[in-house]
């Protein structure tokens, strides 16, 4: 399995033969990697963890350039249908799809999900994690969150090895929550923290995380440079 950090919450998964993006804000996000979409042969499916443009960010161009499937909350997959997007799969906190021999799973985040149109918000419906499982590695992408005790249940039930973790503060926890959930309910061999360093209100930063996380390796790659897992 290939994962491509491609700063903020957004990565690319080669697995299980398939070319996956999550969370893809391009478009807006300062250390988005500018050169990656051209290098994009296919994307087969898009997988959104809520709704705020940060993460929903260029999932309609993309699903429509790509003819890819968007993998999101209902409300999320109802609001791209009606702007054209042809491809969805909806799902909710709990469910499980099976997608071209993967096993997405939509669990438990504490967040928000709405969209601000003509300074409305729109709701998306609740906000999640996802956890990608294929025959190679089983993925944890928390998304937006705080830590939260039933952590412990999803890492019981899916047994994730690989950790996509927020830590920047303010939005979401901070490297101090972060580490504690790493190190009290789940137990991953690779975590990477997301979700950091994009706007200045994130305060936190890998290097105050690092040193606390007491079980699994930490790796902090460049935005667009691949690790092999």
């Amino acid at each position: 399995m290939k994962l491509t950090w491609l700063g903020h919450a957004a990565c690319h998964l080669a697995i299980g033969g398939k070319s996956v993006l999550i969370d893809p804000f391009f478009t807006g996000n300062a250390k988005y990697p500018t050169d990656f979409e051209t290098g994009l042969e296919h994307v087969d499916a898009i997988i959104v963890t809520h709704g705020h443009a940060d993460h929903l960010g260029d999932t309609e161009r993309l699903a429509k350039a790509f003819n890819a499937t968007v993998i999101a909350m209902f409300e999320i997959c109802a609001y791209l249908g009606a702007r054209g997007v042809e491809r969805t799969d909806p799902m909710n906190i709990g469910g499980t799809i099976e997608h071209g021999g993967l096993r997405i799973t939509m669990v438990n985040a504490l967040h928000s999900s709405a969209i601000i149109e003509d300074g409305t918000p729109v709701t998306m419906g609740d906000p999640a994690g996802v956890v990608i499982k294929s025959s190679e590695k089983t993925v944890y992408h928390a998304g937006d969150t705080d830590v939260f005790s039933d952590m412990a249940l999803i890492q019981r039930l899916h047994q994730p090895k690989i950790g996509l973790i927020p830590i920047g503060d303010r939005f979401t926890m901070g490297p101090e929550t972060a580490a504690l959930a790493c190190n009290e309910f789940l137990d991953l061999e690779t975590i990477i923290p997301i979700h950091w360093g994009t706007f200045d209100l994130l305060s936190g930063d890998p290097e105050s995380f690092k040193p606390l996380v007491k079980r699994g390796s930490v790796l902090t790659p460049t935005p667009g440079e691949p690790i092999q897992l």
